[in-house]
């Protein structure tokens, strides 16, 4: 089938190309910005059965001046000292200029003497937004609010910061912005650069990044399509994300193909058969290791939370489109530039002493030590996973010169820290609501261990609903207010107002459901992620324990990952937590992509056992011929997504790390040595149920005798 497809794509390089250029430029120039279907709000992504969405739409239909996007402007000196009582009265008046200028997408700006904090040192004025936070008027207003209270206070010793969700949201779309920019180039360097230095080839060097250039920005156009077709949003993470597996997958694909390509080359094939022989053979490999990639995101569609299955279809739209472009763009330039592919030093010749054929040799020859000290170090490691801790900071997570960042430490070192974001307990009844039972409810709430303060309750007009604003003294975004939230106050609100609604809503209280629908979408999401490669995998090596073999091998890679991150991150650099998000996207791209390099390495080692190379010298062989392909491209991805470290942001930082030291793990461990050696030590049983053929075997024999005639 693939040597087929070859051949046609070979015959035909120039009619390839054209129908690609035709394609792609119809998906970029006439696909929807992918930009208008992105958002960060995490609410927007929770099921609508959690309390936090509830009580929003009850907010919404009773009380739809305060239900949107809050802010918190935070006035305080220059110098960091007190305010004197005119600065008090200067900040406070600010509220009334900020009215005055009727801001678009602002619906109120409220100051009062409870807004001075208690060491006299910040003012915090309380800003209400028309809409939710990320909505296109709400993100044009926050920058709006800054400048015009930044005009206000000039030739005062005052400045102002404005934090709160809707301008923490604003900041962090412009973090991942510049996120992408700094990712996209730190990627173009990796990859001209080794590819450069593997094949001493400027012209493959250049083409990978040229051609997965073109496809990224059709994959992002396709993905846009999807969003408006299928009516979703996608996180702001997925940029980034995209850029990085884009690059790195497809960078993947065309170094297997060329180190297969070179091989055939070195061998004495014509350039334009070689092709064709390397497609074929590389082919097989490469669907496979795609389908894996997107079987494991389809595993994403079991989960309920928005943030997590919205990542699945533009990742699968990216692999799938990447998958054909391995299988026939790439073929089809090659074909084109193949009398200067390797220009100016050719392909070479194959070195007679290398350092994977010793390697080869040492696995194939003392398999169990090879096995067992991998197996110790990946164990070892796994076990520091034990300690993860989550952090649901999404603010902390952004550099620290962010001026909502900013903003909040302001305020947070003179008040409550949960003044920058009040949880709301809303009550809805069927008639109005007796005034003992709100007195009762206030009461309960100021006696919740964790709450800072309590605000009045705010009634209705038809005295039917009613919102308290509770003020937490920690930050809204730690552990410690979400189990606040659920292990003390929505049992105590529930329990104050009988036959009445009461839902507890608010960012600290989305949060807090994200957390509870997270556990529940790892429990669905990793065993589904496990049958589907099991199965791919079962295909393509036709056999049953190899698979088994290999989707162990992955599982250990993966708790060693991730107890790496947290010696790294949580011991070594004091971060609190690491992203909540992290484990189970880590847990996807470490299956999925690390097991590539594991496709790669096994089938080549079926190869030579059923051609009929004994368990131990099909090892051998295997390492010897791709060890070299599996660790390059290894390395490649590796420093692609490691990328992502310089971006500033602590969640893409750890991502990156993570599937950096996963992806290194798979391909220069596992992959070169710990498979191979599997193999040897269960001999024919791995391959169960495939049998070596009377023929290979006789083949296998005599190649084998050639190879070592002294025995």
């Amino acid at each position: 089938m693939f040597a087929a497809l070859a051949r046609v794509v070979v015959a035909h390089p120039w009619r390839v190309v054209g129908l690609w250029v035709i394609a792609a430029l119809a998906i970029i120039l006439f696909s929807p910005n992918l930009s208008d279907h992105t958002t960060g709000n995490q609410q927007d992504f929770l099921p609508s059965s959690f309390e936090s969405v509830d009580a929003q739409d009850i907010g919404n239909q009773y009380f739809p001046a305060t239900a949107g996007a809050t802010g918190t402007v935070v006035v305080s000196r220059i110098d960091g000292g007190q305010l004197t009582p005119t600065d008090q009265q200067t900040a406070l008046g600010l509220a009334t200029t900020l009215s005055n200028d009727q801001i678009a997408g602002v619906t109120a700006v409220t100051a009062g003497p409870q807004s001075v904090a208690p060491d006299g040192k910040v003012v915090a004025i309380q800003v209400a937004f028309a809409g939710q936070p990320g909505e296109p008027d709400v993100n044009d207003a926050v920058p709006a609010v800054r400048e015009a209270a930044s005009s206000a206070l000039q030739n005062t010793d005052l400045t102002s910061g404005l934090t709160g969700n809707a301008a923490i949201l604003v900041d962090s779309n412009a973090a991942y912005t510049t996120a992408e920019r700094i990712i996209s180039i730190a990627t173009v360097i990796v990859i001209l650069t080794t590819l450069g230095i593997l094949f001493r080839s400027p012209l493959i060097a250049i083409l990978p990044v040229l051609v997965i250039g073109v496809v990224f920005l059709a994959v992002r156009g396709a993905t846009a399509w999807a969003t408006q077709i299928f009516d979703f949003e996608v996180s702001t993470t997925l940029d980034a994300i995209l850029v990085v597996v884009l690059f790195g997958v497809g960078t993947d694909y065309t170094v297997f193909l060329l180190f297969r390509y070179r091989e055939q080359l070195r061998d004495g094939q014509d350039r334009l058969e070689g092709l064709v022989t390397a497609t074929g053979a590389v082919g097989r490999v490469i669907a496979s290791s795609a389908l894996t990639v997107i079987g494991a995101f389809a595993a994403l569609f079991f989960a309920r939370l928005g943030s997590l299955n919205s990542l699945a279809p533009g990742l699968i739209i990216a692999v799938a489109i990447m998958l054909i472009t391995a299988l026939t763009l790439m073929p089809a330039v090659i074909a084109i530039l193949s009398k200067v592919m390797f220009w100016p030093f050719g392909p070479g010749r194959e070195p007679q002493r290398s350092v994977f054929g010793t390697l080869g040799r040492g696995v194939a020859h003392r398999p169990v030590i090879t096995a067992l000290l991998i197996g110790a170090l990946l164990i070892v490691l796994a076990v520091f996973s034990s300690g993860y801790k989550a952090t649901y900071d999404t603010l902390g997570e952004m550099p620290s010169d962010t001026p909502s960042q900013q903003a909040f430490d302001t305020l947070a070192a003179s008040m409550p820290p949960g003044d920058l974001s009040p949880t709301q307990v809303y009550v809805k009844a069927t008639g109005p609501i007796p005034q003992n039972e709100l007195a009762t409810l206030t009461t309960n709430l100021e006696g919740v261990a964790g709450v800072a303060a309590v605000t009045p309750p705010r009634v209705s007009q038809d005295g039917t609903a009613a919102v308290v604003n509770v003020v937490l003294d920690t930050s809204p975004f730690s552990t410690q207010a979400l189990d606040t939230i659920d292990d003390s106050l929505r049992p105590a609100a529930h329990s104050s107002v009988p036959g009445a609604v009461v839902a507890v809503g608010g960012q600290t209280a989305t949060l807090a459901d994200v957390r509870s629908q997270l556990h529940s979408d790892t429990r669905h999401v990793f065993p589904v992620a496990v049958v589907i490669v099991w199965v791919i995998l079962g295909a393509l090596l036709l056999a049953l324990v190899a698979p088994l073999n290999l989707i162990v091998s992955v599982f250990v890679t993966f708790a060693a990952t991730l107890g790496t991150l947290v010696i790294v991150f949580q011991y070594l650099l004091d971060f609190v937590g690491i992203d909540f998000s992290t484990p189970i996207v880590l847990y996807l791209f470490v299956v999925a992509i690390g097991t590539d390099y594991n496709i790669l390495m096994a089938e080549r080692v079926r190869e030579a056992f059923v051609a009929g190379q004994s368990p131990r010298d099909a090892a051998r062989i295997a390492i010897t011929k791709n060890g070299q392909t599996a660790a390059a491209a290894g390395v490649i991805l590796a420093l692609t997504f490691a990328s992502l470290t310089l971006t500033g942001l602590k969640n893409l930082a750890e991502l990156g790390a993570g599937v950096a030291i996963g992806v290194v793990l798979a391909s220069c461990v596992m992959a070169p040595m710990l498979v191979p050696a599997l193999s040897v030590i269960q001999r024919g049983a791995f391959w169960w149920p495939t049998r070596q053929s009377a023929t290979g075997t006789a083949a296998g024999r005599r190649v084998d005798d050639d190879a070592h005639p002294s025995r």
